[in-house]
C-alpha cells in the first residue's frame, strides 16, 4: 500500500495565502511586467469642467518588482470636448508628477493661454460653424476621438501610488473621457541606458547587467 504524506488544513491555507501575497519577482533587463490592466468605464463618461489640478479618474498602488527602474501608466480610451475646449491630462506617482515638463500649443489653463508644467493636451477640437455639435455641447462637441498616451519614469522596487487627473483647460467648458484602459507596467534599462530622459545610475545587483 502506498503512503501519502498529509499537510493540515491550516498550513495549507497559510502557504496559499503567502503565495497569492508573494510581491512579484526580480525583472529581467528588457523584459516588461504588466503590474495592471484596469478598465474604467464610468457608467457612460467622467466629466469635468475644472482646470487643472482637474478630476481624479484613476487610482492605484502597484508593487514594483526587484530590478526594475521604470514605471509606465498608459492611458487608452476615446473622449471630446464642448465649445473648443482641450481635454487636458497628467499622471503623477506617489504624489509627483511621472513627467513635469510644459505642454504644446493646446496649453492647459485660462482658455488656452496659459501653460501648466505636467499637464497635456490630448484632445482639442476647432469650435467653428456645424462643425458637429454631436451632443449639444457646441461646433467642437464631435464624437467619438481616439485618445492614447503613456508617460514613464524613474522608479525604486516597492509600493507606489499612480494616479492620473482630467482637466480642461477653460474652465466651465466640459471635457469628456468613456470606455477607458489604464494599464501600469515596469521594466528594467541597464546602465549606460535612458529612463525617461535620464541616464540610468550603477545597479546594486551587478549579477542582473549579465547577458
Amino acid at each position: 500500500m502506498k503512503r501519502f504524506s498529509t499537510i493540515p488544513v491550516a498550513v495549507l491555507g497559510t502557504l496559499l495565502l503567502a503565495a497569492m501575497w508573494m510581491p512579484p519577482s526580480a525583472t529581467a533587463a528588457g523584459e516588461l511586467r504588466r503590474l495592471a490592466a484596469d478598465p474604467k468605464f464610468f457608467g457612460q463618461e467622467s466629466s469635468t469642467i475644472l482646470e487643472p489640478p482637474g478630476a481624479l479618474i484613476y487610482d492605484k498602488t502597484v508593487f514594483v518588482p526587484g530590478g526594475a527602474n521604470v514605471l509606465y501608466l498608459t492611458i487608452s480610451t476615446t473622449g471630446d470636448s464642448h465649445q473648443g475646449a482641450a481635454g487636458c491630462f497628467t499622471a503623477r506617482v506617489d504624489g509627483a508628477f511621472f513627467n513635469a515638463g510644459g505642454q504644446g500649443a493646446a496649453r492647459c489653463a485660462g482658455d488656452g493661454t496659459t501653460n501648466v508644467p505636467g499637464w497635456v493636451a490630448l484632445i482639442k477640437l476647432p469650435n467653428g460653424g456645424t462643425n458637429c455639435d454631436d451632443g449639444g455641447g457646441g461646433g467642437g462637441d464631435c464624437h467619438d476621438n481616439a485618445i492614447h498616451y503613456q508617460w514613464c519614469t524613474p522608479i525604486d522596487r516597492g509600493p507606489h501610488n499612480v494616479q492620473v487627473r482630467m482637466a480642461t483647460n477653460s474652465a466651465g467648458k466640459r471635457v469628456f473621457i468613456e470606455q477607458a484602459f489604464f494599464y501600469v507596467d515596469a521594466s528594467r534599462i541597464k546602465h549606460g541606458g535612458s529612463a525617461c530622459g535620464v541616464p540610468v545610475k550603477d545597479d546594486d545587483d551587478k549579477d542582473k547587467d549579465k547577458d
